[in-house]
């Protein structure tokens, strides 16, 4: 007989996981809470404020909105995986201000039209139908790059990286 406790400690998550690699890093103070629906860490996000005056974020919508990233802390338990993680919808997240310069990893990303391998130099923005990081060529970027509000370029790939979160994942530098 199957239990529902049985399936929550046997099942696996499937959600993006991703890192901060920089030191420093400007953040919005006391965060904001999720609202509209469940968003996985280190994925894009607009901010609004909600009925009662507090900081909200939601899933980026428009490549042209302010775009801040989404990179709450997670506290592990019995041995629960990075992949586990994500933001509930009323959860208060931390959110990261995208200064030039700031460099994260993210397993949310895809190969854009023509791109057949991660390399440095290449130039990525985040695509809200997706919910990925569309990498392009720097010399054919994607028609939404010219317009994203939040640019980036590829520093390094998961052939690089000497640990892994359960996923492949590429880092990326905010322009």
């Amino acid at each position: 007989m199957g239990t529902r406790q049985l399936k929550t400690l046997t099942q696996k998550g499937n959600h993006e996981v991703g890192n901060l690699n920089s030191l420093k890093v400007r953040t919005i103070a006391n965060g904001a809470m999720v609202e509209g629906a469940a968003i996985d860490n280190f994925l894009a996000v607009e901010l609004g404020f909600n009925a009662d005056g507090e900081r909200t974020c939601k899933a980026l919508s428009d490549v042209t909105k302010k775009t801040y990233l989404l990179a709450a802390v997670e506290r592990r338990y019995m041995g629960e995986e990075m992949v586990d993680f994500y933001n509930e919808v009323g959860e208060r997240v931390r959110i990261v201000i995208p200064d030039m310069g700031v460099r994260f990893e993210t397993s949310a990303f895809a190969l854009n039209t023509g791109v057949t391998e991660v390399k440095n130099g290449q130039v990525a923005h985040f695509d809200p139908a997706t919910k990925e990081y569309i990498i392009s060529d720097a010399s054919a970027p994607h028609v939404d790059y010219a317009t994203a509000d939040m640019k980036l370029l590829v520093v390094n790939n998961e052939e690089d990286l000497v640990y892994t979160l359960g996923k492949p994942m590429v880092r990326f530098e905010i322009q």
